[in-house]
């Protein structure tokens, strides 16, 4: 009995091994566009500069944030862009000690001033370290996730009653947050502690306080302040 050898389409497989060949660039704006998103939405939904997504878009990794920020910058593109954090990070790790070009140098010529070779035995092991760091970081970032937001209290009380044109909003929150009153951001002590005039109109005024952590979590207060003159 013959049996017919079955061949699988050519077409099919170079389609596939095109799809493996897009760079993490690429993957990030296809996808973008394929949601309909402008850099500037999507800088919006992430709260990533616009500067840092155009910069990964482009595959200038040079110009991103240091390392322990870039993690939680995919980890947001992941859950907007509906990817894998985890598969976005191997990605970047493979592309950034690519973008080092390290084999295209001969080992002889890879030395410093104080004669330092760099084998390839010695790439690998930078290279391991290199994973190793990304990792923790990465972990670290999803364990961060685990905790609250940032801590917020101010002197205002609800419904303050005033006759005074302006008002002292004092409070503390933890050190190294963003915090904005009524949009406009305010200097934070390192003890946490900050304060700010605000200017109040006749009738009612709507006092915001928002903290903002390098995560992205969120506290805010809202209070109504009325002026009675």
């Amino acid at each position: 009995m013959r049996i017919n050898s079955i061949r699988l389409p050519m077409n099919k497989t170079r389609k596939m091994k095109s799809e493996n060949k897009k760079t993490l660039a690429e993957l990030l704006k296809e996808t973008r566009q394929e949601k309909n998103l402008s850099l500037a939405r999507l800088s919006e939904l992430t709260k990533i500069q616009i500067y840092y997504l155009e910069a990964l878009e482009a595959g200038q990794f040079e110009k991103l944030p240091p390392l322990v920020y870039r993690v939680g910058i995919f980890k947001r593109l992941a859950k907007f862009l509906d990817l894998s954090a985890n598969e976005l990070i191997r990605a970047y790790g493979k592309e950034a000690r690519e973008s080092e070009d390290f084999h295209n140098k001969p080992v002889a010529k890879l030395k410093n001033i104080n004669g330092f070779i760099l084998t390839p035995k010695k790439i690998a092991i930078f290279s391991g370290i290199f994973l190793a760091s990304l990792l923790l970081i990465y972990l670290w970032y999803q364990v961060a996730f685990l905790v609250g937001p940032p801590n917020l209290a101010i002197n205002l009380k609800e419904d303050t009653i005033t006759k005074q044109e302006s008002i002292a909003i004092t409070g503390k929150t933890d050190s190294g947050v963003n915090l904005a009153i009524n949009g406009e951001n305010v200097f934070v002590a390192s003890d946490g502690n900050f304060s700010k005039d605000v200017q109040l109109a006749d009738g009612i005024n709507i006092v915001e306080v928002e903290a903002v952590d390098n995560f992205g979590k969120t506290s805010k207060i809202v209070r109504q302040v009325f002026r009675n003159q």
